[in-house]
């Protein structure tokens, strides 16, 4: 019996094509007669394909060989094999095999991607397909395991690392699963060889987050300074995913970097109720990778973790440098750094980040808090979601706010939503003066700040949402700001510009447009900013118009997709 075996030929995950379908599918790809028993496709393969089944069955499988196999779903006449990889170009996460004498339709990415494009009635059923599949996949936690200790630090950062980039993963937490301590070739596991990530033939003993990019192929290849690309997006966050959207689809020739994971903080979001087109609230992390698989369908390059250390001109065109030593250089920069979350001003706060410490509210943070109560700090969008979200896994949340009014910054629907939830209490001007715990959060102090009075909550997790500073130091001395560390743009960049070798010259800002030309600002960032998603979406389409305007002034043409 397979874990999500299709329910019915409507099933979005698991489609059935019509005679038309397969007569496209059929064309665009390659048959073939494929035997009982045959292996399609490995974990780690890269030169995966989809597969259309024309008669007999392919199934697809979990842990193949291992005594932890899981056959996942079988597919029969007129569905078809493949994962959202196909379009991401990470490698295989599973093993597809075939368990009848079959005849099959294998079809590259490429002549994909031109399906998709040509006939949108396919395309939508082809793409929905493998976003749901996607989430299927991490909720049933298939793919990669990861091995390790849920108390240690470099753990928790390599499980959000591979968990805020989506990629679906098993954790094996060696504190709860002693008998797990065993690699894959069967020997003990010692002290330097966890955190373990297992990912097909491939196994990381103790990987850097570079490491664990490079083998699940999130780092985009030949990142070189002596090819520009049309336009480098700085940060994958909703601006900088809105601004690769319109880029890619518009023919510019388009790479993404950001240093943590593309979606950005929003990505994060349980829940988000009030973005268009979307009556029943959408998740931060569906809606990035929604994004993001439109952007690489048209030609997106992407490349995580890359962290912008440096800006430089040179040779009439725009070089960054990042942490990992390589260089990219670009006609256009846009800059959409976002960011960071604010820590709270008290003791074990930095100490305890991950272990019952959060900036986000995910499934993942709320099952390393299990059924605990939790404190939510804050009075913002951010706060209220989590809360919400919260509400549903815990026994009780406590809402903190410094001010004396709920709705004074937070959208009325939270709050309405809020008030009728009786297992979160909100607590009104309130602020946390200690963290208790060693290896994990067991509670906090709270104090009431109209009369001093402090009691002791035994909370299992405190999640922070008091803001953020932009993440524009390595733009220092490079671009105008703001006096909070805002860039400039526009008509505030107009009157601050740099001198007229290196700045605009004199001439009027273009909207969006830093003190650079050519480089634009938007989303959290910019001075000036909603900081709102829709707004930061906004921004970042409306950049692509102005990429556009600038490198016609410059007698550039689109180089279209690499």
């Amino acid at each position: 019996m397979s874990d999500f075996q299709p329910q019915a030929e409507s099933d979005v995950a698991f489609p059935r094509l019509d005679e038309a379908q397969m007569a496209t599918m059929i064309e665009a790809g390659r048959s073939e007669r494929v035997e009982a028993g045959a292996v399609l496709f490995s974990p780690g393969d890269l030169d995966y394909e989809l597969t259309v089944v024309v008669s007999g069955c392919v199934e697809v499988v979990d842990d193949a060989g291992t005594p932890e196999e899981r056959v996942l779903v079988s597919y029969g006449p007129r569905q078809f094999a493949g994962e959202l990889n196909l379009i991401t170009a990470e490698p295989a996460l599973l093993t597809t095999r075939v368990t009848a004498p079959s005849e099959v339709v294998f079809i590259d990415r490429e002549a994909l991607r031109t399906v998709v494009s040509r006939d949108s009635r396919l395309g939508d059923l082809i793409m929905n397909a493998l976003v749901a599949r996607r989430a299927t996949l991490i909720e049933n936690q298939s793919g990669a395991r990861l091995i390790g200790s849920g108390g240690d630090p470099y753990t928790r950062e390599l499980r959000e690392f591979l968990t805020r980039n989506r990629v679906p993963h098993r954790f094996i937490d060696l504190d709860r699963d002693a008998s797990a301590a065993a690699s894959p070739d069967g020997r003990p596991l010692e002290a330097g060889d966890v955190p373990m990530l297992v990912s097909g033939d491939k196994v990381l003993a103790a990987p850097t987050i570079l490491e664990a990019a490079t083998a699940l192929n999130l780092r985009a290849p030949n990142k070189t300074a002596k090819v520009a690309w049309d336009t480098l997006i700085v940060g994958g966050g909703p601006g900088g995913l809105g601004a690769a959207v319109y880029a890619a689809t518009e023919g510019l020739s388009t790479i993404l970097v950001d240093a943590v994971a593309l979606g950005g903080q929003a990505s994060t979001s349980s829940r988000i109720e009030n973005y268009l087109g979307f009556p029943a609230g959408v998740s931060g992390s569906d809606l990035a990778e929604r994004a993001i698989a439109q952007a690489r369908r048209f030609g997106l390059r992407t490349a995580v973790p890359e962290r912008a250390q440096r800006l430089r001109t040179e040779e009439g065109r725009y070089v960054v440098e990042l942490d990992s030593g390589d260089e990219l250089a670009a006609r256009t920069v846009v800059l959409a750094t976002g960011a960071s979350y604010r820590q709270l001003p008290v003791d074990g706060c930095a100490r305890l980040n991950g272990a019952g410490v959060f900036y986000a509210a995910t499934l993942v943070e709320a099952r390393m808090c299990g059924a605990e109560s939790v404190a939510v700090v804050g009075g913002g969008n951010s706060a209220g979601q989590a809360a919400i979200f919260l509400s549903g896994t815990v026994e009780r949340v406590s809402l903190l706010l410094r001010g004396g009014e709920l709705g004074a910054s937070m959208s009325n629907y939270l709050v309405e939503q809020i008030e009728s939830i009786d297992n979160i209490d909100v607590l009104l001007h309130h602020e946390v003066r200690e963290i208790a715990g060693d290896a994990a959060l067991s509670g906090i102090t709270v104090e009431r700040t109209t009369d001093g009075e402090r009691r002791e909550l035994p909370v299992g997790g405190l999640f922070i949402f008091i803001g953020a500073d932009p993440c524009t130091e390595w733009l220092d001395g490079a671009l105008a700001k703001d006096d909070d560390g805002f860039l400039l743009t526009g008509a505030d960049a107009e009157v601050t510009h740099l001198d007229a070798d290196t700045g605009l010259g004199g001439r009027p800002a273009l909207p969006l447009e830093t003190s650079l030309p050519g480089v634009f600002s938007v989303g959290d960032g910019r001075s000036g900013s909603i900081k709102r998603v829709a707004s930061a979406v906004g921004e970042g389409s409306m950049s692509v118009r102005l990429v556009h305007q600038y490198l016609a002034s410059q007698g550039h043409e689109p180089q279209g997709r690499r």
